[in-house]
Formats: C-alpha cells, sequence, structure tokens
C-alpha cells in the first residue's frame, strides 16, 4: 500500500511542481483572465457529457471486482469498455449538432470563435471515453508504477503542446483547448495498448443487466453534481463578467493540484478498504494511513492558508491575486473529499446503491438554489463556499447512514481536528493580516503541534531507523 501511494503521489508531485512553476507562470505571462473564463465557459458546456456517458464504474467494478474470477473480470471490463465509448458518441454527436444553437444562449459576450474552441474540447471529451474504466481497473490491479507512467505521460504531451502554441505560434485562447485534445489522444491510445491483454471480446447480458442496474442509477448522481459546477460558472459570467470566471477559474487550477494529491492517497487506500469491508477484515493498519495522511493534508492546508497570497502573487505575475482569498477555501474540498471515503466505499461493498444515488440527487438539487443566491450575493466566495458545504453534507449523509449500517468509525477525529486547525488558521490570517515574519512563527508553531499529534514524527524516526539498519548491513557486507 504504501509503495502505491507513492507510486499515485509521483504524477501529482510531477505534475503538481511542473503546473505550478512553469505553466502557470507561462499562461499567465502570454494570457490574460478573460482567456481563462472563455476556456471556462466552454469546458462548462461540455462537463455534463461525462456524467450522462458514465456507466458508473466505480460502483459497477468496485462492487464486484474481489468477487468475480479473473475471466469474468475480462468480460465485465469488455461490456464497460462498448458501453463507455457508445454512451460518450452518442452525446458528443448530439452536442457538436446543437453547437450554433446552445453556445450563442448561454455565453453572454458570444464570439464566432467560440465554435471552433467549443468542437475541440468535444473531440478531446470523445478521447477520454475509455480512460476512467481503464484507469479504476489499474487502480484495483493495484499498478501504481504503471498508472503513474499513464498519467504523466498524457499531461506532458498537453503542456508541451500549449508552451510551444503559446511561445512559438502565438496562438493564444487557441493554446488552451490544444492542450487537453493532445493529452486525450495520447490518453486514449495508451489505455487501448495495454487493455487489450485484460479484456473478452463477449456481451454478456449479465453483465449489462449489472451495469444498468447498479451503474447507470449514478448518471443522475454524477449529473447534478456537475450541474453545481456548470451553474457556479454561469451564474459568474452572467451576473459578473468572463474575466471573474477566470480568476474563479485559476482558483480552480489549485485546486486541481490539490485534488492529484487526494487521488494519489485514494488509490492507495481503496483497494484494501473494499477488500476489508468485502471479507470483513481488520481495518488497523488502514486507520493508521488514514491518521497520517490527515497529518499531511494538515502540514499542506496551513501552509495554503498562510501562503496563498505570496503564492498566487509570484506565479501570476501579479493578475491573478483576486483568487488568493479563495485557494484555502477549496482546500476544505480536499479534506471533505477525505472523510467521506471509508463511508462511501462501505456502501458500493453493501450496495446501497439506490441511497447513494438518492441522497447526491436530493443534495444537489437543493443546493442549486443555495449556490444561486451564494454567486448573486457573495460573488465569488460565496460560489467557492456553497460548493464546498454542497459536498461536506453529502460526504456527511452518506458517512452517517455507513455507520448505521455496521460501517466503521474511520479518521473522523482527525478530520474534525485538521477542519478546526485550519478554520482557526484563515480567520487569524484574515482578522489580524499577519506580517510574513508572523506567518512563519504560526507555521512552525502548528507544524510541531502536527507532527506530533497525528504521529508523523514516529513515521519519520521509523524511516530513518529503517535506512540506517540498511546501511550497516551494506557496510558490514563490505
Amino acid at each position: 500500500m504504501k509503495k502505491n501511494f507513492l507510486y499515485y503521489l509521483s504524477p501529482s508531485v510531477v505534475i503538481g511542481i511542473l503546473s505550478t512553476f512553469i505553466m502557470v507562470p507561462v499562461t499567465t505571462y502570454y494570457l490574460e483572465p478573460k482567456d481563462f473564463g472563455i476556456f471556462a465557459i466552454i469546458n462548462t458546456i461540455v462537463m455534463p457529457i461525462g456524467p450522462l456517458s458514465s456507466t458508473g464504474v466505480s460502483w459497477v467494478l468496485g462492487g464486484n471486482y474481489y468477487k468475480i474470477n479473473e475471466e469474468e473480470r475480462k468480460i465485465l471490463l469488455f461490456n464497460l469498455l462498448i458501453l463507455d465509448f457508445t454512451f460518450k458518441f452518442f452525446w458528443v454527436i448530439v452536442f457538436w449538432l446543437l453547437s450554433y444553437l446552445l453556445l450563442p444562449v448561454i455565453i453572454k459576450d458570444f464570439e464566432h470563435r467560440y465554435i471552433l474552441y467549443f468542437k475541440l474540447i468535444l473531440l478531446a471529451t470523445l478521447f477520454t471515453a475509455l480512460w476512467p474504466t481503464i484507469s479504476y481497473f489499474i487502480v484495483l490491479q493495484q499498478k501504481g508504477r504503471l498508472h503513474a507512467i499513464f498519467e504523466i505521460i498524457p499531461w506532458l504531451c498537453g503542456a508541451i503542446t500549449t508552451i510551444v502554441s503559446l511561445s512559438v505560434f502565438n496562438f493564444s485562447t487557441l493554446a488552451l483547448f490544444l492542450n487537453p485534445l493532445v493529452s486525450g489522444l495520447t490518453s486514449f491510445l495508451l489505455g487501448l495498448w495495454y487493455i487489450k491483454n485484460y479484456i473478452k471480446p463477449i456481451i454478456v447480458k449479465k453483465w449489462l443487466t449489472e451495469i444498468f442496474k447498479v451503474g447507470i442509477p449514478s448518471i443522475l448522481v454524477n449529473l447534478v453534481d456537475i450541474l453545481t459546477s456548470v451553474l457556479s460558472r454561469y451564474f459568474i459570467q452572467k451576473w459578473i463578467n468572463l474575466s471573474q470566471l477566470g480568476i474563479y477559474s485559476h482558483s480552480e487550477s489549485y485546486k486541481t493540484i490539490f485534488t492529484m494529491g487526494t487521488k494519489a492517497f485514494s488509490r492507495s487506500f481503496v483497494p484494501p478498504l473494499l477488500e476489508a469491508f468485502s471479507k470483513n477484515t481488520s481495518t488497523e493498519k488502514i486507520e493508521t494511513q488514514l491518521k497520517r495522511w490527515y497529518g499531511l493534508l494538515g502540514l499542506a492546508g496551513v501552509f495554503v492558508t498562510l501562503f496563498s497570497y505570496e503564492i498566487v502573487n509570484i506565479l501570476t505575475h501579479g493578475k491573478f491575486v483576486k483568487a488568493a482569498p479563495l485557494v484555502p477555501i477549496w482546500f476544505f474540498l480536499i479534506l471533505s473529499f477525505t472523510y467521506g471515503m471509508p463511508g462511501t466505499q462501505f456502501l458500493l461493498v453493501q450496495k446501497k446503491n439506490q441511497f447513494m444515488m438518492y441522497s447526491g440527487i436530493i443534495t444537489g438539487m437543493i443546493f442549486i438554489s443555495v449556490i444561486a443566491f451564494s454567486v448573486y450575493q457573495f460573488g465569488l466566495f460565496g460560489a467557492v463556499i456553497s460548493l464546498v458545504l454542497y459536498n461536506f453534507c453529502i460526504q456527511l449523509v452518506r458517512t452517517i447512514y455507513a455507520k448505521k449500517l455496521g460501517s466503521r468509525n474511520l479518521g473522523e477525529k482527525y478530520f474534525a481536528l485538521v477542519t478546526v486547525l485550519m478554520f482557526g488558521v484563515y480567520l487569524l490570517n484574515e482578522l489580524f493580516k499577519l506580517s510574513f515574519i508572523g506567518k512563519i512563527l504560526v507555521l512552525i508553531l502548528l507544524y510541531v503541534y502536527i507532527f506530533k499529534q497525528f504521529g508523523l514524527n514516529e513515521m519519520i524516526y521509523k524511516k530513518q531507523k529503517i535506512f540506517f539498519i540498511i546501511l550497516a548491513n551494506k557496510n558490514e557486507k563490505k
């Protein structure tokens, strides 16, 4: 698990560093907030295709992987991939045909060039048809190293395309849309190359029925989830402007970097958790990993909360500093995802898919009006805070229900502790406008506390001890 976590974490580290110190400075040097706003609103229109074409791979494959043999897995995987591509191809064609009707209605300051951008994003979306299922399958295989390679290579191809397009060809906004197109194509080809040995091309009624019964209901859940994000962006560009949407979108790029780390953890954390819940075995080691993960989140969260302004100001040449106060709020979303992880996986094993569906739909429908009101009254802050609260409400409801069904209490006190720490630091920084020296002092004090409270000092001590033992043994052999 630890080894796989490092592999899953490596793309997050590599992509995070390159995004932060190369992509963000380069793109913000050549482009303005409005360019990012255009990219954000056009992406927003395409976003519903994801849930509309979903086969609920995590529900179907996650609920059956440890209960069927290898031969059945190959058949199930093939049936999932066929439906993945069919559904996504259908919706891409529908959106393509409706492009001339959709864009002028949705985008307040519509320009004809947006049609080209929209079609490029649609092609990029089609290329991603197979990757969610292939990615989840590799995760369940616990092949962290391979998954890392398959994530880094497409990202690098897309990033290089963007940099060359901006610096050599002066493509401006177009460069942002070429990135997902090249990245998606690379991912599609890599996925096909790998998965050919793990599928058996047979259409089986049993698995089609399972997908439609268990997986397809996730469409509504995912659609409502995406709808909240779509509407927040739509309301911002409608009631404010595209430049402010660009600021908001830029703040989301840091959320994406945070999410990469959480995905890395979940990819190493979820398979053994699913296995433990499926076979009713001990979760003691898993809880230790969860405790340390919350400790790492505490370290990262405190740093981001204290220094978001300095980071954004330096990286974006001062153009996007208005995004800085939003960045720490997005970090609470990562805490929320981690909090809900154990309960969600327990419900998947118990096949409580209907509850998963209705909890997501009802919460989402309630929060649509909350998001609209929040954006109208409080602007960008309202959008971010309402989305974080929406996600937490879903995780809370599912966790409570999972505990009623017998799920174990995993990591809740650590979640509460990190949340209180971050909230306190955020208020302290906002109310007293800490100086740089003051921030450093607060950071040191809290880091000492977090290392001790979450056992991170013990973890480092054990690693050092093992390292010196190995080193001593090597010297003895010499």
